[in-house]
């Protein structure tokens, strides 16, 4: 296990602008042709009015649906509010705004298909790119997030790709899961003789909340750009050529100053890069710190945390594995420890419960002298198995990571009593996508549970709940999260 000391790369993620930068980053020259109040405005997507053309490859939905075993496959849901791209046997498009922009911030929400490619061109010409780079743990300058090289035939054979750029991690999701992407673009600068003084630059990328590029410049247009010269305003593109793909919530707004905060000289991180890592800490919960946690960290970038005193798996995450600066550095205040990756949030709430009928309250916590932890385990390949006592109820809670696509979870009980359940999920929104497959909180993440087994469904006054009844038939409860 090693234990890195040092600060983040490339550049080592500076976050301090200088006066001058920040007076030249709130100058906006967006958009050309339409008006936009101070926080912004959507391209509407009820229709392709504020496009250029459309193909016939682009249809508008409601939402959109893909298969996370199924190569190429994505469907568009009736309504609107989503432009979906299927592609065709030809005449596939791109997308292409009536707009034109400069400097800008943009955020929007999209959806690969398996193994499927796409990209978004600021000004039609320099490309961030979209691609299924699920579970791969090193990512490239072709992976999403990464900034595609540029491309030119003279410099000779093997050499005619350039100064592409990768993400600084993979934090990508898996096919049919929504994903979002937040870029602060920083346009090319013309004196009035038309010459470039300033490159295009990519002042910060972020995928899935996760920093992923810093103060990238560009040279000029990446390869497939819809326009060769360079310009201070140029459209919108969404690459529509090279695979199926979907998006939402196009957002556009003056480039302001960055939120971002420095990080420090030398941060310390956490990697589990060589082999598993497990980590006792304080952690937040929204705006709860809880006292008693562990969380492990996986070479195939899978990591997760878990509530002792409540016997929660609380949250889940890909990409790198800890910060904790704020733990070892000096006096160790505030005493927490940071994921690194794209996390996904789910309950701190007890996993079992008695419950008198299939209407009652699931409980929010567990009484301090109701529950009593007897320690883990750990296997072999050193997953863990948290072992507990609820109520008199005996549990072993096992959590592992036997691939690169998924947590398993095995929740098993000794003797369980009448009207025991486990509850596997609580969200917003539960979606049914297969058999035994459900989309949680608007495509967000997977659940997956053997169809055999019974399990209850059920609104709440916060959302849904999927319950699993605890029986001689379903002991040990198995599910596994994928994200």
């Amino acid at each position: 296990m090693k234990i890195f000391k040092k600060g983040f790369p490339r550049a080592s993620l500076l976050f301090a602008v200088s006066t001058l930068a920040v007076c030249t980053l709130a100058v906006s020259t967006l958009p050309v042709h339409a008006q936009t109040s101070p926080d912004g405005a959507s391209i509407p997507l009820n229709d392709f009015s504020a496009f250029r053309e459309s193909g016939p490859n682009w249809t508008i939905g409601s939402d959109a649906l893909a298969d996370i075993h199924r190569e190429g496959f994505m469907k568009a849901i009736p309504g609107t509010g989503v432009a979906v791209d299927i592609l065709g046997q030809k005449d596939n498009k791109h997308l292409i705004t009536k707009d034109e922009f400069g400097d800008l911030e943009l955020e929007l929400d999209f959806m690969m298909a398996k193994n499927a490619n796409s990209g978004v061109y600021l000004q039609g010409r320099y490309e961030v790119q979209l691609l299924d780079s699920w579970t791969k743990i090193h990512p490239e300058f072709s992976d999403c997030g990464g900034i595609y090289q540029r491309w030119d035939d003279a410099r000779g054979d093997g050499h005619q790709g350039y100064e592409g750029i990768a993400p600084l991690m993979n934090v990508s999701r898996a096919p049919g899961l929504w994903q979002h992407l937040k870029i602060r673009f920083q346009a090319p600068q013309f004196n009035t003789a038309g010459q470039k003084i300033r490159n295009a630059r990519f002042l910060e990328v972020y995928l899935n909340g996760v920093l992923v590029q810093l103060q990238e410049d560009v040279t000029g247009p990446t390869r497939s750009s819809a326009f060769d010269d360079e310009k201070p305003t140029g459209p919108l593109m969404l690459q529509g050529d090279h695979g199926d793909v979907a998006f939402r919530n196009i957002h556009y707004k003056p480039l302001g100053v960055s939120a971002q905060q420095d990080p420090g000289d030398n941060p310390i991180l956490l990697k589990a890069d060589g082999k598993p890592y497990l980590l006792r800490s304080f952690l937040n919960y929204g705006d709860k710190k809880l006292t008693h946690v562990i969380s492990a960290g996986y070479p195939s970038q899978l990591n997760f945390s878990y509530d002792l005193k409540e016997g929660a798996l609380f949250q889940v995450w890909r990409g790198q594995f800890l910060d904790v600066t704020d733990m070892w550095h000096e006096r160790g205040e505030p005493q927490l420890a940071k994921p690194l990756g794209s996390v996904i949030v789910t309950s701190d709430a007890p996993t079992l419960a008695i419950l008198p009928d299939h209407d009652a309250t699931w409980p929010d916590s567990v009484g301090f002298d109701d529950f009593h932890n007897r320690g883990y385990t750990l296997d072999d390949k050193r997953f863990p198995a948290f072992e507990y006592e609820y109520n008199g109820i005996r549990a072993i809670d096992k959590i592992s990571a036997p691939s690169a696509y998924s947590l398993m979870r095995e929740i098993k009980v000794t003797d369980p009593p009448a009207n025991l359940y486990a509850r596997i999920v609580a969200g917003s929104i539960i979606e049914t996508v297969g058999e035994g497959v459900y989309a949680i909180d608007g495509k967000s993440y997977y659940i997956q549970i053997d169809p055999s087994v019974p399990v209850l469904l059920r609104k709440t006054k916060r959302g849904r709940e999927l319950l699993v009844p605890v029986d001689k038939n379903t002991n040990p409860v198995t599910y596994s999260i994928t994200w």
